[in-house]
């Protein structure tokens, strides 16, 4: 027997007061909450498991990005006429019109090809090989974008909470339990990820490799350069009828301008143009570890261009 608040009587009918509103009796709500621990344990255990995947989660990263990884690929070979010993001189000149102007190749560049048993030298005119490279990026960028900066040429622009919930009803909990393992997981995933992030840092160089013709042949060069400018508009109508049907109209202006330059000259060198990039991945990384590895791969690569 309840004391009912509404009719200041013990007499209850069917767990709900004939005198007052028709609310739950309290003995109904004590009814209900007395049933919710049964589901309990399922909640428990969806929990426990979602805690599992987020933690495979960061260990996958740790195993796999767990050990600094740096690479460097070129967008096509070039092979360069071997010389002997004594026009084997080089002109080295590098730039940076990136966002980490820091990134310095010049120097390294110049100590690689000398290790190479190249002579390094101030003016071109006395040079039998050129090497000029510009740093067009370096930086942080996404995984999935290797790919973009490889397919790029020289000159070309830069281009788990379902699984849980799935689980959770596996194990037999309700509504609220499956929602908490949804968020349970997203929740730890995050506070892991911010722990453990796979980073990746890359460096992306323009080079242009020259060399001098043997027996001091010339080399005739054709350049083209094409520049567009224009404006234009475009209308377009459409009317409908039924049952006879309907029509559209569209009108449009175009004003454009191409001015094309062509320039036919004898050049000293014979030249080539290449794109490499490196990258360095590793859990946790900071740009200021993975540049000096990067330039480092860099020099490396580009002075075994030179035979």
């Amino acid at each position: 027997m309840f004391f009912c608040c509404f009719c200041r009587i013990g007499r209850v009918v069917s767990g709900r007061c004939p005198w007052g509103p028709k609310i739950a009796h309290p003995s109904n709500t004590i009814k209900d909450m007395t049933m919710r621990p049964k589901a309990l344990p399922g909640l428990l255990l969806s929990i426990s498991a979602a805690a599992a995947l987020a933690a495979c989660a960061a260990a996958d990263s740790a195993i796999n990005h767990g050990t600094l990884d740096v690479q460097t690929h070129l967008s096509e070979t070039v092979f360069l006429d071997p010389v002997p010993p004594d026009q084997k001189t080089i002109y080295v000149s590098a730039r940076n019109t990136s966002d980490h102007p820091e990134v310095d190749l010049r120097g390294p560049l110049m100590q690689a090809v000398a290790a190479r048993g190249y002579a390094v030298v101030q003016d071109p005119n006395q040079a039998h090989y050129m090497l000029r490279v510009n740093v067009l990026q370096a930086g942080k960028i996404e995984t999935k974008d290797k790919g973009s900066l490889l397919s790029a040429k020289y000159g070309e622009p830069l281009l788990a909470g379902a699984g849980a919930a799935a689980l959770a009803h596996v194990a037999g909990g309700n509504a609220t339990a499956t929602t908490a393992t949804g968020l349970g997981v997203a929740a730890g995933t995050f506070l892991l990820n911010q722990a453990f992030q796979t980073v990746t840092y890359s460096v992306v160089v323009d080079i242009q490799l020259s060399e001098r013709p043997l027996k001091g042949s010339k080399v005739k060069q054709s350049t083209t350069t094409t520049a567009a400018q224009g404006n234009g508009s475009l209308e377009s109508a459409r009317t409908s009828q039924t049952p006879t049907g309907g029509g559209a109209s569209v009108s449009a202006t175009l004003n454009t301008k191409v001015k094309t330059q062509q320039v036919e000259e004898e050049s000293d060198f014979k030249q080539y143009q290449i794109r490499e990039v490196a990258y360095a991945d590793q859990m946790n990384l900071k740009f200021e570890e993975a540049s000096p590895l990067l330039i480092a791969k860099l020099s490396s690569s580009l002075s075994n261009l030179f035979e």
